[in-house]
């Protein structure tokens, strides 16, 4: 048997909470209130998705969801949900609640443009403010964070029109006439 020694360094968690304790209190709350201030800044005024344009043309594509599953899938139980190689399509167990409409919120055009489509829409904005333009509109806004919808569909030019179509997505970029 080899020899054991005590552990003789301080726990971590006790460590940071005594270099926290020896923070004077006022400084503490400057940094609270810098960190709230900066979090509310990029919620009011999120970075745009970068590479997107204004549409000037009119262009229509087809994004199937479907995806192959690349091994086995079984539940908690070894019970087998997808064999290797199935082709796995959402849209064929569920359907899209609404439309989506991604546009530029800091152009006047574009909203107006987002609030003259018929039917059901989200409105995903790629530069703007959501929550000014959800308490302008009075109806609820996102952003497409981190361009995530944008790269998934290869939107590269707003507005955007997304539609269910069976069980493929519609893509249209669409430019607004006159403008």
């Amino acid at each position: 048997h080899e020899n054991t020694f005590p552990i003789e360094e301080e726990n971590l968690a006790q460590v940071i909470q005594d270099k926290l304790q020896a923070i004077p209190e006022e400084v503490l709350k400057e940094k609270q209130e810098a960190w709230k201030k900066a979090l509310l800044k990029r919620l009011q005024s999120p970075s745009p998705v970068q590479g997107i344009s204004k549409a000037t043309e009119y262009r229509c594509t087809i994004f199937d969801p479907s995806i192959t599953v690349n091994q086995d899938i079984t539940d908690l139980y070894g019970n087998q949900i997808a064999e290797k190689g199935t082709v796995i399509n959402p849209l064929e167990k569920t359907s899209l609640s609404s439309g989506l409409l991604l546009f530029d919120g800091t152009r006047p055009e574009h909203i107006a443009w987002a609030k003259s489509q018929e039917g059901e829409f989200k409105w995903i904005l790629v530069n703007g403010s959501p929550l000014e333009l959800e308490n302008q509109e009075g109806r609820p806004v996102f952003f497409d964070q981190g361009g995530f919808i944008c790269r998934k569909f290869e939107i590269a030019n707003v507005p955007c029109r997304i539609l269910q179509q069976g069980k493929r997505l519609m893509i249209e970029e669409m430019p607004i006439e006159g403008r």
